[in-house]
């Protein structure tokens, strides 16, 4: 009986420590990502304790037994959790940490002990850079490292986290205004506003808090009001500055004041008019009877009742420097739908002179000697301008306008330099701020986008026809040969097929070098059907001509580009039947 006790007590001894012979840590955040276990080192005292200090990268990981996947633990919780069997791979921030682990409950700490990153920035379209191209760099905690802060003004879009300027760190979540950014994460949704901003590296939290208060509604209130002291006469809110509102009321002599979201809890008065500053619970502002256009800050309480805005039905842009001359109408621009005296549109202009005017009548028209700015008189001047494809914006109010050169290009995996670089689209001078070009696609997606920038561009899940919208999704492109127009004042796209008798050959076919060049630039024509009958086209990238010429017939071909500026030029070959279009840049 002894000896079956004592052979007992041995095999449990020998199962106890033949269970467990190693604990390693493994995955992409460890050192030899999934291939190999990082051991840790087994508590002398208590041999189900397992721990270790080590620099990990941001990604997942999990515990598991004598390099096998046999035993493994794991649980989508951090820096804290309970591992189970075959759970979840553990989301790690990059850091280095103190980890400790128990093999009989599963329970496992990630402390945090340095820092690993250089900068944390937050970045994305509701950051003021507009895009996720360039972080915002936070400022770090000096007494909790791994704590990063930022006071920002954001849009309502998305935003993400990250280190050093670098996608290979990374942070996301699909929560607002808190939660816990995981690695690689959805992108923030974010909400417009003055917001403090905290992230934690360590455990990914993440919070955003109002600075200034943004309201839903804000109205003017009293008995010189259409509303009286009952309701609210609502002010609209600008979207570009969510802390400014105006319209257009009527009063009469009387006390007004401005409240937040039809209520008292939140208003402001003052005993000025027609301008001042408000303050919480202050005194009844004394209106005059009259039709202003009120204009108010929610931020600073600044309060003004101006004349009323003017509202025409149209506002165009006439001149010769249109294209069209003096006689044959207007071209008309774009109402801004929440200030209704802003007008813009895009046009290609030629070197003349312009106008705006409203109701495509001399009765009212604006002009000045100034350009690319200038503020417009009644019956002023004629404006001078010339040729390029301007972004030209104006108020109506104030006669202030501004003439800014813009480019519209298609670009996407439909094309041949994919997400890299736009393929410009030329500007009507007819069809206001209407954008063409003839392309030959490929199976994949599109977008339009202003300036080579993310900053204005304009997408749809439709096709071949659609409205795009600013950062909508990418548009589904089937290959083929397409005249493209596009509208950037409504958004507005359609693909239609091209000529079947004009086919885009391969760029593969034509070579152009030496790129950059600064003398000649050589042309080698591979395709024999485009040996006969060439037109060389030189355009730059707004699509002006440069420069035109004719062979009979070559295989190679030189021109003579010292005369040219520093810049990027379309080389276009073409024969009666094919076409190439090829870009090169001039460097001096």
């Amino acid at each position: 009986m002894l000896k079956k006790l004592l052979f007992s007590l041995t095999l449990l001894i020998f199962a106890t420590f033949s269970f467990a012979q190693s604990i390693g840590i493994i995955g992409s955040a460890t050192p030899d990502g999934w291939d190999a276990d990082t051991d840790m080192i087994q508590d002398a005292m208590n041999p189900d304790i397992w721990t270790i200090s080590m620099e990990l990268v941001t990604g997942a990981a999990k515990f598991r037994q004598d390099d096998d996947w046999a035993v493994n633990w794991g649980a989508a919780d951090f820096p804290s959790g309970t591992g189970e069997q075959d759970g979840p791979d553990i989301p790690v921030p990059g850091g280095s940490y103190d980890i400790t682990f128990n093999s009989a409950t599963g329970e496992y700490t990630f402390v945090y002990t340095g820092l690993s990153f250089v900068s944390i920035g937050i970045i994305g379209t509701g950051t003021p850079n507009g895009n996720f191209d360039t972080d915002i760099d936070m400022t770090q905690d000096p007494l909790s490292p791994q704590v990063w802060t930022i006071d920002i003004t954001l849009t309502m879009a998305e935003v993400k986290f990250r280190a050093n300027d670098d996608w290979a760190d990374n942070w996301g979540a699909s929560d607002w205004p808190t939660g816990v950014g995981t690695p690689g994460g959805d992108n923030i949704p974010c909400e417009a506003g003055d917001w403090g901003v905290t992230f934690n590296t360590h455990t990914g939290e993440y919070s955003f808090e109002l600075l200034i208060p943004v309201y839903d509604a804000i109205g003017l209130v009293g008995e010189a009001t259409p509303g009286g002291w009952s309701d609210d006469t609502y002010l609209t809110q600008n979207p570009s500055n969510v802390q400014l509102w105006s319209g257009n009321i009527t009063l009469v002599d009387g006390a007004a004041k401005f409240r937040a979201d039809t209520a008292w809890t939140v208003n402001w008065g003052d005993t000025l008019f027609v301008c001042g500053t408000g303050v919480q619970d202050g005194g009844d502002i004394p209106a005059l009877e009259g039709e202003y256009n009120v204009e108010f800050n929610s931020t600073t309480g600044e309060y003004c009742f101006n004349d009323p805005i003017s509202i025409f039905s149209t506002i165009g842009v006439i001149g010769n420097g249109t294209g069209l001359g003096w006689d044959n109408g207007d071209i008309d621009m774009y109402q801004d739908p929440v200030q209704p005296d802003l007008w813009s549109v895009q046009l290609q202009l030629v070197d003349g002179e312009v106008k705006f005017r409203a109701e495509d009548d001399w009765a009212v028209n604006w002009g000045d000697t100034g350009f690319p700015t200038g503020t417009g008189e009644l019956d002023g001047p004629n404006i001078p301008v010339f040729a390029g494809t301007w972004q030209i914006d104006f108020n109506a109010t104030t006669g202030v306008y501004s003439f800014t050169p813009v480019t519209v290009g298609i670009i996407g995996t439909a094309l041949v330099n994919g997400w890299d670089a736009d393929e410009d689209l030329e500007c009507s001078t007819t069809e206001g701020s209407t954008w063409t070009a003839i392309k030959n696609l490929m199976d994949g997606e599109a977008k339009f986008r202003q300036d080579d920038d993310w900053l204005i561009n304009w997408g749809s899940d439709t096709w071949p026809t659609g409205t795009g919208t600013q950062d909508g999704p990418n548009i589904p492109v089937t290959a083929g040969i397409y005249e493209i127009t596009v509208n950037t004042g409504t958004g507005d796209y359609s693909f239609i097929e091209g000529d079947a008798t004009i086919e885009v050959l391969s760029s593969s076919f034509v070579k152009v070098f030496p790129n950059p060049t600064s003398n000649l630039l050589n042309i080698s024509i591979e395709a024999k059907e485009m040996q006969k009958d060439i037109t060389i086209q030189v355009m730059d990238l707004t699509g002006k001509v440069i420069e035109v010429k004719e062979f009979d017939s070559a295989n190679q071909i030189s021109i003579d580009v010292s005369a040219y500026n520093t810049g990027m030029y379309i080389v276009q070959i073409s024969s009666d039947k094919y076409i190439v279009g090829k870009r090169f840049s001039v460097a001096k």
